[in-house]
Protein backbone atom coordinates (compact mmCIF):
# COMPACT_ATOMS: atom_id res chain seq x y z
CA UNK A 1 0.00 0.00 0.00
CA UNK A 2 1.27 3.57 -0.98
CA UNK A 3 0.05 6.42 0.30
CA UNK A 4 -0.08 10.44 -0.88
CA UNK A 5 -0.30 13.28 1.23
CA UNK A 6 -2.19 16.39 0.47
CA UNK A 7 -2.35 19.94 0.98
CA UNK A 8 -3.16 23.18 0.08
CA UNK A 9 -3.15 26.70 0.48
CA UNK A 10 -0.58 27.14 3.20
CA UNK A 11 -0.42 31.33 2.78
CA UNK A 12 2.26 31.99 5.06
CA UNK A 13 0.79 29.75 8.19
CA UNK A 14 3.72 28.14 10.01
CA UNK A 15 2.13 27.04 12.54
CA UNK A 16 -0.20 24.56 10.50
CA UNK A 17 1.88 23.61 7.77
CA UNK A 18 4.52 22.14 10.41
CA UNK A 19 1.52 20.62 12.16
CA UNK A 20 -0.03 19.08 9.62
CA UNK A 21 3.68 17.96 8.15
CA UNK A 22 4.28 16.38 11.29
CA UNK A 23 1.05 14.32 11.04
CA UNK A 24 1.29 13.16 7.84
CA UNK A 25 5.51 12.05 8.42
CA UNK A 26 3.43 10.00 11.45
CA UNK A 27 1.18 8.29 8.77
CA UNK A 28 4.39 7.42 6.96
CA UNK A 29 3.14 9.10 3.51
CA UNK A 30 5.11 8.32 0.52
CA UNK A 31 5.26 11.35 -1.11
CA UNK A 32 3.65 14.79 -0.55
CA UNK A 33 2.03 17.26 -2.72
CA UNK A 34 1.03 20.71 -1.93
CA UNK A 35 -1.36 22.08 -4.77
CA UNK A 36 -0.63 25.73 -4.60
CA UNK A 37 -0.89 29.09 -2.30
CA UNK A 38 2.67 28.98 -0.07
CA UNK A 39 2.76 32.33 0.02
CA UNK A 40 0.75 35.40 1.26
CA UNK A 41 -1.82 36.45 4.20
CA UNK A 42 -0.14 34.80 7.28
CA UNK A 43 2.92 35.67 8.89
CA UNK A 44 5.66 33.44 7.92
CA UNK A 45 5.55 32.88 3.85
CA UNK A 46 9.80 33.36 3.68
CA UNK A 47 10.06 30.34 6.26
CA UNK A 48 6.73 28.17 4.57
CA UNK A 49 8.38 28.00 1.31
CA UNK A 50 12.33 26.98 3.04
CA UNK A 51 10.61 23.95 5.03
CA UNK A 52 8.31 23.13 1.81
CA UNK A 53 11.72 23.49 -0.67
CA UNK A 54 13.95 21.31 1.80
CA UNK A 55 11.84 18.47 1.45
CA UNK A 56 13.02 16.21 -1.36
CA UNK A 57 9.63 14.43 -0.37
CA UNK A 58 7.22 17.26 -1.12
CA UNK A 59 5.88 18.71 -4.81
CA UNK A 60 4.92 21.78 -4.61
CA UNK A 61 2.25 23.54 -7.19
CA UNK A 62 2.01 26.77 -8.70
CA UNK A 63 -0.86 28.33 -6.91
CA UNK A 64 -2.02 32.65 -8.45
CA UNK A 65 -0.21 34.04 -4.77
CA UNK A 66 2.67 32.08 -5.67
CA UNK A 67 2.37 33.29 -9.57
CA UNK A 68 2.12 37.28 -8.16
CA UNK A 69 5.29 36.40 -6.15
CA UNK A 70 7.11 35.52 -9.28
CA UNK A 71 5.74 38.42 -11.09
CA UNK A 72 6.02 40.95 -8.23
CA UNK A 73 2.26 41.72 -8.66
CA UNK A 74 1.74 43.46 -5.62
CA UNK A 75 -1.23 45.13 -7.22
CA UNK A 76 -4.55 44.05 -5.92
CA UNK A 77 -6.69 42.06 -8.30
CA UNK A 78 -9.57 41.59 -9.28
CA UNK A 79 -12.41 40.05 -6.17
CA UNK A 80 -8.79 39.77 -4.13
CA UNK A 81 -9.43 40.73 -0.76
CA UNK A 82 -5.15 40.73 -0.05
CA UNK A 83 -4.09 44.11 0.08
CA UNK A 84 -1.49 45.24 -1.96
CA UNK A 85 0.30 46.48 0.86
CA UNK A 86 0.25 43.05 2.61
CA UNK A 87 1.44 41.64 -0.66
CA UNK A 88 4.14 44.20 -1.27
CA UNK A 89 5.56 43.53 2.57
CA UNK A 90 5.50 39.77 1.94
CA UNK A 91 7.54 40.06 -1.31
CA UNK A 92 10.15 41.96 0.32
CA UNK A 93 10.58 39.35 2.65
CA UNK A 94 11.39 36.84 -0.07
CA UNK A 95 14.59 35.94 -1.88
CA UNK A 96 15.68 35.92 -5.17
CA UNK A 97 16.37 32.35 -4.44
CA UNK A 98 13.09 31.38 -3.47
CA UNK A 99 11.39 33.55 -6.68
CA UNK A 100 13.78 31.32 -9.01
CA UNK A 101 12.76 27.65 -7.17
CA UNK A 102 8.80 28.84 -7.43
CA UNK A 103 9.01 29.70 -11.13
CA UNK A 104 9.88 25.83 -11.36
CA UNK A 105 6.83 24.78 -9.47
CA UNK A 106 4.16 23.20 -11.97
CA UNK A 107 0.87 23.74 -12.72
CA UNK A 108 -0.26 20.56 -12.10
CA UNK A 109 0.82 16.90 -12.07
CA UNK A 110 -1.02 13.33 -12.01
CA UNK A 111 -0.12 10.01 -10.52
CA UNK A 112 -1.80 6.59 -11.55
CA UNK A 113 -3.38 4.58 -8.82
CA UNK A 114 -4.78 1.21 -9.64
CA UNK A 115 -5.01 2.29 -13.07
CA UNK A 116 -7.06 5.81 -12.60
CA UNK A 117 -5.49 9.11 -13.11
CA UNK A 118 -5.42 11.51 -10.47
CA UNK A 119 -5.10 14.76 -11.14
CA UNK A 120 -3.28 17.65 -8.89
CA UNK A 121 -3.69 21.19 -9.25
CA UNK A 122 -4.51 24.43 -7.54
CA UNK A 123 -7.82 24.87 -9.37
CA UNK A 124 -9.26 24.35 -13.25
CA UNK A 125 -6.57 25.53 -15.80
CA UNK A 126 -7.60 27.65 -18.69
CA UNK A 127 -8.21 25.46 -21.39
CA UNK A 128 -4.96 27.63 -23.25
CA UNK A 129 -0.91 27.68 -23.55
CA UNK A 130 0.92 28.52 -20.37
CA UNK A 131 1.86 32.24 -20.01
CA UNK A 132 3.37 34.27 -17.35
CA UNK A 133 1.47 37.10 -18.01
CA UNK A 134 -2.36 35.47 -18.93
CA UNK A 135 -3.94 34.07 -15.30
CA UNK A 136 -3.49 30.65 -15.99
CA UNK A 137 -6.74 29.77 -13.62
CA UNK A 138 -11.10 29.33 -14.51
CA UNK A 139 -13.05 31.38 -12.22
CA UNK A 140 -13.81 30.97 -9.11
CA UNK A 141 -16.91 28.92 -8.08
CA UNK A 142 -18.53 30.67 -5.35
CA UNK A 143 -21.17 28.22 -5.07
CA UNK A 144 -19.74 24.77 -5.59
CA UNK A 145 -21.69 22.26 -7.28
CA UNK A 146 -21.41 19.14 -10.11
CA UNK A 147 -22.84 21.63 -13.06
CA UNK A 148 -19.98 24.15 -12.39
CA UNK A 149 -17.03 21.64 -11.93
CA UNK A 150 -17.75 19.77 -14.84
CA UNK A 151 -17.51 22.86 -17.44
CA UNK A 152 -14.54 24.35 -15.67
CA UNK A 153 -12.54 21.09 -15.37
CA UNK A 154 -14.18 19.84 -19.31
CA UNK A 155 -10.39 20.19 -20.40
CA UNK A 156 -8.77 18.12 -17.92
CA UNK A 157 -8.29 14.18 -18.59
CA UNK A 158 -8.64 12.39 -14.98
CA UNK A 159 -10.87 10.15 -12.96
CA UNK A 160 -10.06 12.57 -10.02
CA UNK A 161 -9.18 15.89 -9.00
CA UNK A 162 -7.73 17.13 -6.21
CA UNK A 163 -7.34 20.81 -5.58
CA UNK A 164 -7.63 23.82 -3.44
CA UNK A 165 -8.09 27.30 -4.29
CA UNK A 166 -11.15 28.21 -2.00
CA UNK A 167 -9.82 27.05 1.15
CA UNK A 168 -13.27 25.55 1.47
CA UNK A 169 -13.28 21.65 1.58
CA UNK A 170 -15.85 19.95 -0.45
CA UNK A 171 -16.13 16.23 -2.70
CA UNK A 172 -18.32 15.82 -5.47
CA UNK A 173 -18.67 12.68 -8.13
CA UNK A 174 -19.18 13.98 -11.54
CA UNK A 175 -17.57 13.62 -14.74
CA UNK A 176 -14.44 13.26 -12.44
CA UNK A 177 -14.53 12.96 -8.75
CA UNK A 178 -14.26 16.39 -7.81
CA UNK A 179 -11.85 17.02 -4.62
CA UNK A 180 -11.07 20.62 -2.69
CA UNK A 181 -8.34 19.58 -0.26
CA UNK A 182 -9.26 22.65 1.83
CA UNK A 183 -6.50 25.22 3.25
CA UNK A 184 -4.11 23.76 5.45
CA UNK A 185 -4.48 26.65 8.24
CA UNK A 186 -6.77 29.42 6.33
CA UNK A 187 -9.76 29.03 8.40
CA UNK A 188 -11.49 29.72 11.17
CA UNK A 189 -10.60 26.20 13.53
CA UNK A 190 -7.33 25.57 15.15
CA UNK A 191 -6.70 22.45 13.19
CA UNK A 192 -4.76 22.10 10.31
CA UNK A 193 -6.12 19.83 7.49
CA UNK A 194 -5.08 17.44 4.95
CA UNK A 195 -6.37 14.44 2.68
CA UNK A 196 -4.43 11.16 2.39
CA UNK A 197 -4.83 9.13 -0.38
CA UNK A 198 -4.44 5.36 -0.25
CA UNK A 199 -3.81 2.90 -3.41
CA UNK A 200 -2.52 -0.30 -4.09
CA UNK A 201 -2.62 -2.29 -7.65
CA UNK A 202 -6.24 -3.13 -7.09
CA UNK A 203 -7.82 0.45 -5.48
CA UNK A 204 -7.62 3.41 -4.75
CA UNK A 205 -9.50 5.68 -1.55
CA UNK A 206 -8.70 8.97 0.41
CA UNK A 207 -10.16 10.47 3.56
CA UNK A 208 -9.49 13.97 5.23
CA UNK A 209 -7.32 14.44 8.62
CA UNK A 210 -6.20 16.98 10.69
CA UNK A 211 -4.67 17.90 13.60
CA UNK A 212 -4.80 20.69 16.16
CA UNK A 213 -1.97 23.64 16.08
CA UNK A 214 -1.33 26.43 17.95
CA UNK A 215 -4.00 29.48 15.62
CA UNK A 216 -3.45 31.77 18.83
CA UNK A 217 0.09 32.43 18.02
CA UNK A 218 -0.57 32.93 14.24
CA UNK A 219 -2.81 35.61 15.65
CA UNK A 220 -0.71 37.57 17.58
CA UNK A 221 1.94 37.45 15.01
CA UNK A 222 -0.55 38.99 11.98
CA UNK A 223 -2.00 41.28 14.51
CA UNK A 224 1.69 42.56 15.82
CA UNK A 225 3.77 43.03 12.54
CA UNK A 226 2.04 41.80 9.58
CA UNK A 227 1.02 44.42 6.97
CA UNK A 228 -2.95 44.64 7.34
CA UNK A 229 -2.74 41.54 9.20
CA UNK A 230 -5.97 42.19 11.54
CA UNK A 231 -7.97 42.66 8.23
CA UNK A 232 -6.04 39.32 6.94
CA UNK A 233 -6.97 37.35 9.84
CA UNK A 234 -10.68 38.63 10.86
CA UNK A 235 -11.00 37.70 6.85
CA UNK A 236 -9.40 34.63 6.21
CA UNK A 237 -9.30 32.89 9.67
CA UNK A 238 -12.35 33.82 11.64
CA UNK A 239 -14.42 35.02 8.02
CA UNK A 240 -15.71 38.22 9.36
CA UNK A 241 -17.42 40.15 6.48
CA UNK A 242 -17.43 37.87 3.54
CA UNK A 243 -20.04 38.11 1.34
Amino acid sequence: MKRIGVISDVHGNLEALKAVLAMLDEMHCDEIIHTGDAVSIGPNSRECLDLLLSRRDITCLLGNHDRDFVLRHADVRMLSHVPAEHKAQVFATLTEEQRKAVMEFPLFVTRQCAGDTLLFCHYALAPRPFDWQVFPFMPLQNEPSVQAFDEIFASAEADAVFFGHKHEPCDFDGRMLYVDVGSVGCHPAPFARAVVIDYDAEKWTYKRVQTPYDMDAVKKKMYGTVACGKQLYDFYFLRKNVQ
